[in-house]
């Protein structure tokens, strides 16, 4: 957001906009079951027994050994949400001006430098445009 308060402050002509990148569905749905899993887990680790016995079940020595260790079962818990949150996030950053890349974080791994970004807007941009043009970072 400060990228774009400081371009509207250089730039009051232009149009900004901003959008969230999606991951892939590859990766959405594998952080869907990831979370499945995660829920899945708990409710064995923390209820196992009585769902087990409401079924007519045994219940299997691995929901045995969850219950019994509660803080490996939560440990991997907030694993699963460390793998979530990687599947989740594309780490874009691209800014295009007018439908030209001006910038993109997915291809050099960093964000952008403000100066050098303001150098080319101001480049492609002349202040006192009769028409606005519009920036927009993913």
């Amino acid at each position: 957001m400060e990228y774009s308060h400081y371009l509207k402050d250089r730039h009051p002509e232009l149009h900004i906009t901003s959008e969230v990148m999606q991951a892939s569905a590859e990766k959405r749905m594998l952080a869907q079951m990831v979370s499945w899993g995660q829920m899945a887990g708990f409710a064995v680790t923390f209820f196992g027994t009585p769902i087990f016995q409401a079924l007519s079940v045994p219940v299997p020595e691995w929901a045995n050994y969850m219950q019994e260790n509660k803080g490996i079962a939560i440990g991997a818990f907030f694993m699963g949400n460390m793998v979530v949150s990687s599947c989740v996030q594309t780490g874009a950053f691209e800014v295009y001006f007018g439908g030209e890349l001006l910038h993109s974080k997915i291809k050099t791994g960093q964000l952008p430098d403000i100066h050098v970004l303001m150098d080319n807007v101001s480049k492609m941009s002349p202040k006192g445009s009769p028409e606005p043009k519009q920036v927009n970072s993913h």
